[in-house]
């Protein structure tokens, strides 16, 4: 005869699979906060909306951009709160901030939060993610801006780059490679990667192709990444792919697939 499971044994069966399922699928939320000044030299925060007329407003439009795409992140706008509301908290450290703004995502109950720093002084941009939960900074990523007379040049396109390695870094979460479309000999011509105008990929952005290798120090064994070819989008098939046409490294790529071995993309600034 048939096995028959009580009525208990059926809610317990689905009960753990709506949990497995629910752990599986979950989404993290992650909130994104507006761009905060500071002076490296005189050590103080500001509010950067009456410093640079609004211009800094699109980092934050940036991530938000970058986040809401990614089905793994539920996206929170939060870059029109002000990240400072005293003149007495302007002249905190800066573990104090991170300690501040950890504390506004405990109230908004998020699971991350994306934090932006401009350096007026060294016209370097920070992008942090903080683990609220963990109170403590997860990974971040520092780029000096190109700044000319008429203001930053190619802000998106370092945004983008600094949100696709932080992604990497923070969450584990690589751009793979997924073939050769086009080779000649043993040299890779052309090739598609997972990745399209859903993570804001434009045509003629620089792509590096790398793989992992462990190196062994003293008694530790650690990963890097090593640069095996590099290329320039050629065109975005879709939201989750685009080609690439090979300028560097054509006859390694080729050998690395040939070989079987795990490679990866990111994008860099030309």
């Amino acid at each position: 005869m048939p096995n028959k499971f009580s009525t208990f044994q059926l809610l317990s069966i689905l009960s753990f699979l709506f949990i497995f399922q629910s752990e599986l699928f979950a989404q993290k939320r992650i909130g994104i906060y507006n761009v905060s000044g500071i002076s490296s030299k005189s050590k103080r925060y500001f509010n950067l909306d009456s410093q640079t007329g609004g211009v800094f407003g699109a980092v934050p439009a940036y991530c938000v951009d970058f986040f809401s795409n990614n089905p793994d992140f539920i996206t929170i706008d939060r870059k029109n709160l002000s990240l400072i509301n005293t003149e007495k908290e302007l002249q905190k450290s800066e573990n104090f901030m991170d300690g501040y703004v950890v504390e506004q995502g405990k109230s908004e109950g998020v699971d991350f939060i994306c934090q932006s720093v401009y350096d007026v002084d060294t016209y370097n941009l920070i992008i942090k993610i903080l683990d609220v939960k963990e109170q403590k900074v997860l990974c971040s990523n520092e780029k000096e801006l190109d700044k000319n007379f008429w203001g930053i040049k190619n802000l998106k396109e370092t945004v983008t780059a600094m949100l696709i390695d932080i992604n990497s870094k923070c969450f584990e979460s690589n751009i793979p490679f997924v073939r050769v479309i086009e080779s000649k000999g043993k040299k890779a011509k052309t090739a598609l990667i997972a990745a399209g105008s859903d993570l804001r990929l434009k045509v003629g952005y620089k792509i590096e192709f790398f793989k992992i290798v462990e190196e062994k120090i003293g008694s530790k064994t650690i990963k890097r990444k090593q640069v095996i070819a590099s290329g320039e989008v050629n065109s975005i098939e879709d939201e989750n792919f685009s080609i690439i046409e090979i300028n560097d490294g054509q006859e390694e790529l080729m050998l690395e697939v040939t070989n079987k071995t795990e490679v990866n993309c990111k994008l860099i600034l030309k």
